[in-house]
């Protein structure tokens, strides 16, 4: 059984994370992979992976398929 969680406190938590970057870092530091809209390319997915790239690509039968690497 889950204890009460203070829904609330989590979801400011996570906001203040996410606005400094902390979750960002955090994630990829445990080796998850990031997807998101890049603004200077907003017809592509971007995928960032926890050893610094960065590629820009769309989903195909549910997996990306990078089509430009910014960073690799």
């Amino acid at each position: 059984m889950i204890d009460d969680i203070d829904i609330m406190a989590l979801s400011e938590e996570i906001e203040r994370d996410s606005q400094s970057g902390a979750l960002r870092k955090e994630l990829l530091a445990k080796g998850e992979t990031l997807y998101g809209i890049n603004p200077d390319f907003p017809d592509y997915i971007a995928c960032e992976k926890n050893e610094g790239s960065v590629s820009l690509g769309h989903l195909e039968n549910g997996c990306f398929v990078a089509e430009i690497c910014l960073l690799c």
